[in-house]
């Protein structure tokens, strides 16, 4: 877990050869992250591998810092459709100077030059390999890309198929202990999240990730179709 300005749950797999870190956190965060990845028992130099689950700030903030770190030997992973935005062909949904002023708008004064700052520093960077839907990436026993657009158009959940485990990215949440879909506010199309919900509902899944909340389980495919039908 990592704090500031909230809560955040990136996710490291390792094993003997390698590990693989799917998000990163906000800019500003390098060090809590890399002290985090130390405190779990992990190799900071066997991080080879970066999987970003689409292209919201709060989930690729310290890149630039881990590639500079790693000297550039890491392989970075993102959904096709998420692309051309983290390489800066596009501009990022939700980062906008429209949606940016309004967000600074929305903050205490106290606190608007930090956040302007961190604004001001979202990164782009180069995708090194691209991701299909229903396609297995051979790390860690098998790790399978589930595409789940909605948050972002390019937004994936990933399936570590040895442990039933969906990392969900920001497709679930959690909410005083209950397991939850996107944020309906920070969800530009919520129709295709929610087709997304049911799809993920087919899966067999036991324990659930959430970058926002954390941990949920055992048994979490239950709870998915649950709110799969409740968004009907």
């Amino acid at each position: 877990m990592l704090n500031a300005p909230m809560s955040i749950y990136p996710v490291l797999i390792w094993d003997d050869k390698e590990a693989t870190l799917i998000d990163t956190g906000f800019p500003g965060q390098f060090e809590q992250l890399r002290q985090s990845i130390e405190e779990a028992g992990a190799s900071w130099e066997k991080i080879k591998h970066i999987i970003i689950t689409h292209q919201d700030w709060d989930h690729i903030g310290t890149i630039p810092d881990i590639l500079t770190a790693r000297d550039g030997k890491v392989t970075i992973y993102a959904h096709i459709q998420e692309k051309p935005y983290l390489e800066g062909k596009i501009p990022y949904i939700k980062m906008t100077p429209e949606r940016i002023a309004s967000r600074l708008a929305s903050l205490p004064a106290t606190i608007r030059p930090q956040a302007a700052a961190l604004f001001a520093k979202i990164p782009t960077f180069q995708v090194n390999r691209t991701l299909q839907d229903r396609e297995t990436i051979p790390l860690h026993g098998g790790l399978e890309i589930i595409h789940t657009p909605g948050h972002t158009p390019g937004h994936i959940c990933i399936l570590v198929k040895s442990l039933s485990l969906l990392i969900a990215g920001d497709q679930l949440r959690i909410e005083k202990g209950t397991l939850v879909g996107p944020a309906p506010e920070f969800t530009p199309d919520m129709p295709a999240a929610l087709q997304s919900m049911k799809k993920l509902a087919d899966h067999p899944i036991d324990q659930v990730i959430c970058y926002h909340g954390g941990w949920f389980g055992p048994n979490a495919s239950c709870r998915i179709k649950e709110i799969a039908q409740e968004k009907r």
